[in-house]
């Protein structure tokens, strides 16, 4: 089974319009609800593909209860620590198929009881679990070396754990030395503090990383591929025309696309092409049901893998 950890989900309100907002009464022309959080569409993804996966993290209030019943409906096995405080809330405007405005409220605040009460529900989990992704961000209360502990908790079980973060709290996760982790530009910046203007100061970070214990690093170049770091080997992945491409930010697609393939024990480059797959599959579209597998199988066609010599 696959575990996602989803500390802080989101209710999403998505609002779509066809006029300019100059006026105070705006009337959407259509509207839609989407559970998310990084853990939440991974597990929806995976489970979109027949994984046997199961999430868990915080939810409160009435937006958790949504969160909640939907996981339910997807047929998501879940079990969350419910909270006194109400579960995140983001609303999207789509002005003419564009982003004009994000509202974001802010993160639910996290108890020291109900924090106490999540390490014992997910070292109980963990026993149940091959594959462990670690992702997104953390809402308040939550200590930043959180990852750092859910890690070693999954190490000391011979759990295969991916870490997803951003910040400090991925630089802490980083030293408990999980199996893979999935990172951007900005992360290594944050991570080296120096600016990276080129690819091979980039693989120079990545090859940092691995030296902490990481078996897997993936930097993440949005439309421009990815870079796949071992201790034995790297690798450059893109797709010839995928450079045009508006993506999404990756919410965990490429955490599913990688889980994906050492579930089904692939090989290590169809795991690789799986990835990159997910990763412009779904960075396309806004609903997450509308994806096959058939769609992921002809971008694997076209992906590109070109060693890295280190």
């Amino acid at each position: 089974m696959i575990l996602t950890i989803a500390l802080d989900p989101i209710l999403e309100s998505k609002y779509y319009i066809n006029n300019p907002m100059n006026n105070i009464d705006i009337r959407p022309e259509e509207y839609r609800y989407n559970i998310d959080g990084e853990g939440i569409c991974t597990g929806i993804i995976l489970k979109n593909h027949n994984v046997n996966v199961f999430t868990t993290g915080f939810l409160g209030g009435l937006k958790g209860e949504y969160i909640f019943y939907g996981l339910k409906e997807l047929k998501i096995y879940n079990d969350f620590i419910f909270i006194k405080d109400e579960t995140k809330g983001r609303i999207i405007i789509n002005n003419s198929g564009d982003i004009s405005h994000i509202i974001d409220e802010e993160s639910p605040r996290i108890t020291r009881e109900e924090l106490g009460s999540f390490y014992k529900l997910y070292n109980k989990i963990i026993d149940n679990c091959e594959i462990i992704c670690a992702l997104g961000s953390l809402p308040q209360g939550v200590p930043e070396g959180i990852f750092f502990d859910l890690i070693e908790m999954g190490n000391r079980k011979n759990k295969k754990i991916i870490l997803n973060g951003k910040g400090s709290e991925l630089i802490y996760g980083l030293e408990a030395s999980p199996f893979m982790v999935i990172l951007d530009k900005d992360d290594l910046e944050n991570i080296s503090r120096v600016r990276l203007n080129f690819e091979n100061e980039i693989i120079k970070v990545g090859k940092a990383i691995l030296e902490k214990g990481i078996e897997l690093v993936v930097i993440d170049l949005e439309d421009k591929g990815t870079i796949v770091l071992t201790k034995e080997a790297g690798f450059r992945l893109e797709i010839p025309n995928a450079k045009d491409l508006k993506l999404n930010m990756d919410k965990g697609y490429l955490a599913a696309g990688y889980t994906f393939g050492m579930d089904k024990r692939y090989d290590f480059e169809t795991t690789m092409r799986l990835g990159q797959g997910f990763r412009i599959a779904y960075g396309l579209v806004d609903d997450l049901g509308s994806i096959e597998m058939s769609d992921i199988k002809r971008i694997m066609t076209e992906v590109q893998i070109m060693p890295i010599s280190y």
